[in-house]
């Protein structure tokens, strides 16, 4: 992948369909097998493959719909970096309804996320 703005933009706004669409091993294959997916704001840390697996696998046990959109991104090309904010909607199976505001920090190798830090309003539901 070249380190291109809309490279980066792509591979952020495909990994937010993945999660859209609740396709756990379509969301893995975006990042690394050591990323690390920090979410500050939950005080929450889950690193490598398996780890973000797990976490998107009891997600989509508890989301029943998921909207990831009206994305702005601030995009480094040259350290391979970007930041994202972004309006989050989901309601879950028990008809409960949420909506946030984001901010995502992304660090990539290649054409993979290597860590992500996401800073979200409102319940966690990356715990």
């Amino acid at each position: 992948m070249t380190n291109s703005r809309q490279s980066f933009v792509t591979l952020i706004e495909s990994y937010y369909m993945a999660v859209d669409r609740l396709d756990t091993e379509a969301i893995v294959s975006h990042f690394t097998a050591d990323a690390v997916m920090a979410i500050p704001s939950g005080n929450v840390c889950h690193e490598g493959h398996e780890a973000i697996r797990a976490t998107y696998v009891r997600r989509a046990s508890e989301v029943d719909e998921s909207f990831h959109g009206d994305f702005t991104h601030v995009v480094d090309t040259d350290n391979g970096r970007a930041a994202t904010r972004l309006a989050a909607r989901r309601k879950t199976k028990d008809g409960r309804s949420f909506d946030m505001d984001c901010i995502a920090m992304f660090a990539f190798d290649g054409d993979l996320i290597k860590n992500i830090a996401i800073w979200m309003s409102g319940e966690n539901s990356l715990k």
